[in-house]
């Protein structure tokens, strides 16, 4: 008699206990990247430590990003910054020491009397464009001379010839480049890269090529100082990357200073390209979200390679069961060893189904029941009968506890783009096209929902035939039962 109920109770209970388990099948839960990210830098002590090291640019890009995220208070950083300037007024321009860029500001007094940091506009004048010109000609790198050599180069479509008279930003890009270049600043397949582009610029495809990279320094250029771009450009490790990261400073310009802290506290650039590519819409937002929490935060997210997942409800149960979920005890192992828990939580949700598959088939004989009562089933088609309701019931525990198990990854698709020979302006840039979804998650939830319900009375229909079909009566009843 208390069977059913017995096992109704103990499906719920091993249902919690899966529930309870602190990983997700095709996400990442939240509450494991604030465990992992606790007692490491997060964004307002990284930016201390930049100050520190006298990276004043690269530390108030953290501090950008940390008050847009309202991770705390940047007053005192902030200051800290301000009181540095004070002592070199010509940090608020450079943005930070540097051997080459300290002596172009020292014989260039129109750079030095500059009224903003970004770099670009600041090249742009005639005085220090022929400041730079005479620095960089005396160069003993031939990579500089080279690439100085690239101002006569045509056929250019973004930017318009140096000799030309717009020429001027193409003038400041390449001029900025070799300073760069002369500075070693670039990683070691870019700079080979530019290097051997700036030898064949006779090549209409090797001057196509090269124009890209100019155009990606020059976006970066326009956003940033010179300490934050020679602290950037080391980590992008090939020109691809490049071209990314500067069309994420063109289209994300709000936000760009989330990827610039998440390229700098992860040291690499690709895991944090290839996570915006992978989630177009979440990406940057779970970006953000993980650079709330820290470091180690930061650097889990992008070794899971998932969607955060921020359950509300669970972090509302765990302000009143903090020793079950909100317990590093529990948080830090599930982290360090998700394979591990995952299987713990499979487990228990195979257990609760299966539990649940017994209550239904003493609840609901006539609708689990496919042979008649006198006659006892085979062994196969009572385990098979088991085995299936059981995966059914596993799938839909697991789409209640994690919807977004069966959510797509949103993987770029490869698109074609083609270049016309007239096309010479500045907005004809590749910048990457938004993905849009044909489905939201509440949308393939309800049709597969709605699926198993027709699956199920599907299957019962079947079964109520088989049933009929083995009673002992007459022909004209079982017609009658069937209608």
């Amino acid at each position: 008699m208390f069977r059913p109920f017995i096992l109704l109770f103990t499906s719920l209970c091993l249902g919690f206990l899966a529930w309870t388990v602190p990983v997700y099948w095709q996400l990442v839960n939240s509450q494991l990247l604030e465990a992992k990210g606790k007692g490491t830098p997060g964004l307002i002590e990284e930016a201390a430590n930049q100050v520190q090291l006298d990276h004043l640019g690269v530390a108030e890009v953290f501090l950008d990003a940390a008050e847009s995220l309202e991770t705390g208070d940047t007053g005192p950083v902030r200051q800290s910054i301000e009181k540095a300037v004070s002592l070199f007024p010509e940090y608020a321009i450079s943005g930070g020491p540097d051997v080459y860029f300290d002596q172009i500001l020292r014989i260039d007094p129109q750079l030095r009397a500059a009224k903003r940091e970004e770099l670009i506009p600041n090249l742009i004048p005639s005085q220090t464009r022929s400041t730079l010109t005479s620095f960089l000609e005396n160069s003993r790198s031939t990579s500089v001379l080279a690439v100085m050599g690239t101002r006569k180069m045509a056929g250019t479509r973004q930017f318009m010839p140096v000799y030309s008279a717009a020429g001027q930003p193409l003038e400041a890009t390449i001029l900025l480049t070799a300073l760069l270049m002369q500075g070693n600043h670039f990683s070691q397949e870019v700079a080979s890269s530019i290097r051997t582009l700036s030898d064949n610029i006779e090549d209409a495809y090797a001057v196509v090529d090269l124009e890209r990279i100019y155009f990606g320094l020059f976006s970066l250029g326009k956003r940033m100082n010179w300490n934050q771009l020679v602290h950037l450009l080391p980590l992008l490790k090939d020109v691809n990357e490049l071209e990314t990261i500067s069309a994420y400073a063109r289209n994300y310009d709000e936000k760009f200073s989330w990827i610039y802290a998440a390229i700098l506290q992860a040291e690499a650039a690709g895991p944090v390209i290839q996570y915006m590519a992978t989630f177009q819409k979440e990406g940057l937002d779970d970006l953000g979200l993980a650079l709330t929490y820290g470091k180690g935060g930061l650097n889990y997210l992008l070794l899971q390679m998932k969607k955060v997942q921020v359950s509300q409800r669970r972090l509302v149960w765990a302000k009143e069961l903090p020793w079950l979920l909100d317990n590093p005890a529990f948080l830090l192992p599930a982290a360090n060893r998700p394979v591990a828990f995952l299987i713990f939580k499979g487990l228990f949700t195979g257990l609760s189904a299966f539990s649940l598959t017994l209550f239904c088939l003493d609840v609901f004989p006539l609708l689990f029941r496919t042979f008649s009562r006198p006659r006892n089933p085979p062994p196969f088609f009572v385990i098979l009968r088991a085995v299936t309701l059981t995966l059914i019931l596993s799938f839909l525990i697991i789409v209640i506890m994690e919807p977004g198990v069966i959510r797509q990854s949103q993987t770029p698709q490869p698109e074609v783009r083609l270049e016309w020979s007239f096309q010479d302006t500045v907005e004809s840039l590749f910048t990457p096209t938004e993905r849009k979804d044909t489905m939201d998650q509440i949308t393939v939830i309800t049709i597969s929902i709605f699926f198993l319900m027709q699956l199920a009375v599907y299957m019962a229909g079947l079964i109520k035939i088989t049933e009929i079909r083995k009673m002992d009566t007459s022909d004209a009843l079982k017609l009658d039962l069937l209608q």
